[in-house]
């Protein structure tokens, strides 16, 4: 294992983040009530985007690899089972709610897409594209290779949500455990897409879906849901679809996109 290439990929990653959150809490304790207006929204999708720019440049020119936005549709056609149960998982609910747009105002709508496409193209990029190929590069190919990269960038990807904590209008610490191991299985799943399709624009399709919701002052609140329902949906279900398409038979086929070591 080159150790040096793997911290830095993980360094990288955190370093990412921590610019994000620095920024952005800076921004929402020297404006008082700042979080709980829409325009916020689109102060958030610029600074994401030009954090995601800097992490794109930084793949290319540590690993020489790029992060895939293609589509990719060839591989889609060949993987499609694997996109039906993350759709089904993430996305039932906001096409349930697509309904009743017309209850909402165009500058609402857009500060929704804003907020969930910002969250969306930042974190599948920082962990799933720049995560999963640094891990890739830094290890030797094996039947537990895919596994690894799996369960490291989901773990990072989870553990960054308790820095919600420190948000002005912060979740409660329940909450945000529950957001926790939602969001380490939802990363579980989205590097399926990504290692299967070799695209990054499915995981963040995905999470897109799963984010959206009509933006309110308090939409950045999550709320504390009964642990026994969201252990089953959102944690067993996409627990099991994940071990099943990272299984060590499978790897061939989950490391066909990803870089080999070098």
């Amino acid at each position: 294992m080159n150790w040096k290439k793997f911290g830095t990929t993980v360094g990288r990653m955190w370093l990412a983040y921590l610019v994000y959150k620095i920024s952005t809490l800076a921004l929402l304790y020297s404006f008082d009530g700042l979080q709980s207006k829409p325009y916020y929204e689109f102060i958030y999708l610029t600074i994401v985007i030009a954090i995601t720019l800097v992490i794109l440049n930084f793949t290319k020119k540590i690993f020489k690899q790029k992060i895939s936005f293609n589509s990719n549709v060839t591989s889609l056609k060949k993987q499609w089972p694997t996109f039906i149960v993350p759709l089904f998982l993430y996305g039932t609910d906001t096409f349930a709610i697509l309904p009743t747009i017309t209850e909402y105002s165009f500058y609402i709508i857009m500060a929704t897409i804003a907020s969930a496409l910002g969250a969306a193209i930042f974190e599948e990029v920082r962990d799933r594209g720049f995560g999963s190929i640094g891990i890739s590069a830094s290890i030797e190919n094996s039947k537990w290779k895919p596994m690894f990269i799996a369960l490291v960038t989901s773990f990072i990807f989870a553990t960054t949500h308790y820095f919600n904590l420190l948000m002005p209008n912060a979740p409660t610490l329940m909450a945000t455990h529950q957001q926790v191991v939602f969001a380490f299985f939802l990363g579980m799943t989205s590097i399926v897409l990504y290692m299967r399709t070799g695209s990054i624009i499915y995981s963040i399709l995905i999470h897109f879906l799963n984010n959206f919701s009509f933006w309110t002052p308090t939409s950045d609140l999550s709320q504390d849901e009964g642990w026994a329902s969201m252990l089953i949906v959102y944690a067993l279900i996409p627990g099991l679809y994940s071990l099943w398409c990272l299984r060590p038979r499978k790897a061939e086929m989950n490391l066909k996109y990803l870089p080999s070591k070098r």
